[in-house]
C-alpha cells in the first residue's frame, strides 16, 4: 500500500493512496467508520485492471490525516476539493461506505463531481430525529448514546474491540449465510485488517467522525444535483433501510439499489463488482 500526503490550506495533512493509473478522471473512495485506506486495496487493484484511476483517502483523525475534532460533513468535501485540485482531476465520482457515504454525497457540491455511489450510508441525524435509530441494533444505538454523552466513553468502547477482536465486533454475534460467504472473499480480509490498522494508530478519528455524524451536515442533501446510486441492504442493522430510503427520496437524481437479503458488510463485499460497475458507469457517462 502506497501512502501519499497532501498538505492542506490550514496546515493539516491528508493521507491518500492511488492505484497507479494516469488519468484526469478518478473514483475517490470514502471509508466507513474505523476503516483505513488499506481496506480498499482490492478495489484499487480491480479498478486498475479496468484502466480506471482510483484514490482512497483517510478522513481527518485517521492514521496519517491530521485530526479536526469539530468537523462536520461538509469539511471533508472541502478537503477533497483540495485533493482534486492537487491531483489536477477534471472529473470524479465519489464512492462511500457507511459513515463515508454522507461525506461522498457532500462532494457533489464540487462542479467536477459527476456522480456519487453510497453503500449503507447514514442519512442526516438532524433530519431523521428518532427515526435515525429505527431498525438499528442495540450496540450501535449505544455507540451514538456514548458519543452524545461523552466521546471518551465511545473511545473506550472501541478500545474494547482491540481486546475482544475487531472482526468479531464488526461481523456481529450471529453472522448470516451471506456474511459467511463474504468472509471468504479477499475484500472482507482487507477491510478487517484496515480496522485493526486504524485502532492501532490512535483514536482521534472517533471524535472527528461522530461529530460529523451527529451534527448538521453543513449543506442540504436536496441541493445535490449529480446522479447518486444509493446501495442499501435490507438486513442492515448498523445503518438500517430507513437511511437509504431517506437518501433516495430526498436527493434529486438518486436511485435506490435495495438488496433485501444482505447485511451491512455483506453488501459491500458480495456486491463489490456491481457497485464498482455503478461508479465506473457514472465516471464514464
Amino acid at each position: 500500500m502506497n501512502r501519499f500526503n497532501l498538505r492542506l490550506a490550514d496546515g493539516r495533512n491528508l493521507e491518500y493512496s492511488e492505484n497507479g493509473i494516469e488519468s484526469k478522471a478518478a473514483i475517490i473512495i470514502h471509508s466507513g467508520t474505523s476503516g483505513d485506506i488499506c481496506g480498499w486495496q482490492t478495489w484499487l487493484d480491480a479498478l486498475a485492471a479496468r484502466g480506471v484511476r482510483a484514490i482512497a483517502f483517510n478522513r481527518s483523525g485517521y492514521s496519517g490525516s491530521t485530526a479536526m475534532p469539530t468537523r462536520i460533513t461538509i469539511d471533508v468535501a472541502h478537503d477533497i476539493t483540495q485533493l482534486v485540485d492537487a491531483l489536477q482531476l477534471e472529473r470524479f465520482v465519489s464512492a462511500g461506505l457507511s459513515g463515508g457515504g454522507q461525506h461522498a454525497i457532500a462532494t457533489g457540491i464540487d462542479a467536477r463531481c459527476v456522480g456519487v455511489v453510497t453503500i449503507g450510508s447514514l442519512a442526516p441525524f438532524a433530519e431523521l430525529g428518532q427515526r435515525f435509530y429505527e431498525g438499528m441494533q442495540q450496540v450501535d444505538i449505544d455507540e451514538y448514546a456514548d458519543a452524545l454523552t461523552d466521546i471518551k466513553l465511545l473511545v473506550k468502547r472501541f478500545q474494547g474491540w482491540t481486546e475482544s477482536g475487531v472482526e468479531a465486533n464488526a461481523a456481529g454475534a450471529a453472522p448470516s449465510e451471506h456474511d459467511a460467504r463474504a468472509m471468504q472473499r479477499a475484500t472482507w480480509g482487507v477491510l478487517m485488517e484496515s480496522m485493526s490498522y486504524t485502532m492501532n494508530n490512535g483514536w482521534d478519528w472517533v471524535a472527528d467522525d461522530y461529530s460529523s455524524y451527529l451534527k448538521p451536515w453543513g449543506f442540504d442533501p436536496r441541493d445535490i444535483a449529480v446522479p447518486v446510486r444509493v446501495w442499501q441492504a435490507g438486513l442492515d442493522l448498523n445503518v438500517p433501510p430507513v437511511h437509504g430510503r431517506w437518501l433516495a427520496e430526498n436527493i434529486r437524481g438518486a436511485e435506490l439499489r435495495f438488496v433485501a437479503d444482505e447485511s451491512h458488510l455483506g453488501l459491500v463485499v458480495n456486491y463489490e463488482n456491481e457497485i464498482m460497475d455503478d461508479a465506473v458507469a457514472l465516471l464514464q457517462a
